[in-house]
């Protein structure tokens, strides 16, 4: 059986039993609300007049998160099902035997996935789909800043909040659907795009993509997804992005930061990590952009949020002046502030490729300070499949420049198990990654609980330094915990 085929089955959704009205409000309760997509799913659904419930295991800060009204329960039990309610909506992290999940089957009340309410969204509306193992959040958030500033005032369902925002759902009034296009059980099977992105395909969840090629074959398919009188825009320097469109029937443009491309993203400077380039299209510059969002690897995100924007209608300068003030999303390369003379930095990586890109672009902003970077492995699958891609990047970002500079210091905590349950004998550890980081030369602290480690960091850092957590899970407790140890010290 292909994957596609096998993911497909196991998220499939139940609203036949419910026949529910997506374009007339009703009562929907959502189990794992907290998860970023599930709140913005709220947000949406609020904003269309919909009476809301959720439930989560941790309610921590959630309440001033989700729209006012919304009934909160703590974890999971049958009870939080509403006595009168049109659908309950569950998030791909909640397990399949959930008591609510179990409940709502009993009553026959419709059953759906996050992914499965985001097609209905779609559907007879203007489908626009953000792709790729990498960069979704951002192109996604950053598509919608210029489609909003344009006036096209689009619904949005983005994994991450744009920062000063509380999430990424958005109601709108017009044709336009953007929805961030997830992967993961290829989810992204449901969604019914007119115009798509594929920013780029590499090794990942493990837990459902044995190999690369088990990869590309979803991918292959969301490609068919686009209609023949669409349009896919694929990354142009990834040859997997290439491979799969091949099977696409709609029009293919491709973008990327060489020459060649339908799309070309050519730098004129950079300032602190942050770029302004050309953007320019068959040869012909349309405009220029400088980002206040550091990064090389948001200069291709931004290329990509321009193209799709363009085809949309909008304007070279819109585009320009939306992204010229687009400072970026919650845990990408988040700048949390300063406390006691240490700039502290918050991001979401959790893959190789993606901590060569974060740690970079600390190192250019930051080229004379000493980085004190803690890295919370996302996944025993994920660690284990790529252990020694994930020392490398650590090592890679972490070296000193010269030998007369302060070495970097680097933390790895203990491994946050999402979806994977109890420990198992003879599993990847966080240990077992920190050897391998110092088989390559880099010291990597012998710590790995968290509480642990923030001590130790709060003991280490000085005025000057940088604090850079990383990971997918809750490292962000160890920012918390850090200012609280050294308070005293402002």
């Amino acid at each position: 059986m292909a994957v596609g085929l096998q993911a497909k089955s196991l998220t499939q959704g139940t609203d036949a039993v419910g026949a529910v009205d997506w374009n007339r409000p009703g009562r929907a309760h959502l189990v794992g609300i907290g998860g970023s997509g599930m709140s913005a799913l709220a947000r949406v659904l609020h904003q269309r007049g919909w009476l809301l419930s959720g439930s989560d295991v941790n309610l921590d800060r959630l309440a001033e998160r989700l729209p006012p009204r919304t009934l909160l329960h703590a974890g999971h039990a049958a009870a939080h099902v509403p006595p009168e309610v049109d659908v309950v909506v569950h998030s791909d992290a909640v397990a399949r035997d959930n008591a609510e999940l179990a409940e709502a089957q009993s009553r026959g009340i419709a059953t759906l996935t996050y992914f499965d309410v985001a097609g209905r969204l779609m559907e007879g509306r203007h489908g626009l789909a953000v792709a790729g193992t990498h960069g979704k959040s951002t192109t996604t958030a950053m598509a919608g800043a210029i489609l909003v500033d344009a006036g096209l005032d689009p619904t949005m369902l983005c994994g991450a909040a744009p920062l000063e925002q509380p999430d990424g759902g958005r109601a709108g009034r017009g044709t336009a659907v953007l929805v961030e296009a997830c992967e993961y059980r290829a989810n992204f099977l449901k969604l019914q795009p007119f115009h798509a992105v594929i920013l780029g395909i590499e090794p990942d969840h493990f837990d459902c993509y044995p190999a690369l090629a088990h990869v590309e074959e979803a991918f292959g398919r969301f490609a068919t997804r686009v209609p023949h009188d669409g349009l896919l825009l694929a990354h142009a320097d990834c040859a997997a992005a290439q491979r799969v469109t091949a099977s696409a029937s709609c029009r293919v443009e491709t973008f990327g930061l060489s020459d060649g491309c339908d799309w070309l993203a050519r730098p004129r400077a950079v300032d602190r990590g942050c770029y302004e380039f050309d953007l320019i299209c068959r040869d012909e510059t349309l405009c220029a952009i400088r980002l206040p969002m550091p990064g090389r690897h948001n200069m291709l995100n931004a290329l990509a949020a321009a193209a799709l924007a363009r085809h949309q209608g909008v304007d070279p300068p819109q585009i320009a002046r939306s992204l010229g003030r687009f400072r970026g999303l919650r845990r990408r390369l988040e700048c949390v502030g300063t406390r006691a003379g240490v700039t502290r930095i918050d991001d979401f990586a959790h893959h190789p490729t993606e901590l060569d890109a974060a740690l970079g672009t600390v190192r250019q902003m930051y080229p004379q300070q000493r980085i004190f970077c803690v890295f919370q492995p996302h996944q025993t699958s994920r660690t284990a499949r790529l252990l020694d891609e994930l020392a490398a990047s650590l090592h890679n970002g972490l070296r000193p420049e010269s030998v007369v500079q302060r070495p970097n210091r680097l933390w790895i905590t203990d491994i946050y198990r999402a979806r994977e349950g109890l420990p198992a004998a003879g599993e990847v550890t966080a240990s077992h990654l920190a050897d391998r980081v110092r088989r390559r030369g880099l010291d990597a602290a012998p710590l790995h609980e968290m509480d642990e480690v923030a001590r130790d960091v709060a003991a280490r850092i000085e005025p000057g330094d940088v604090l850079l957590t990383v990971g997918a899970g809750d490292i962000r407790r160890v920012l918390d915990q850090v200012d609280s140890l050294t308070r005293d010290r402002e």
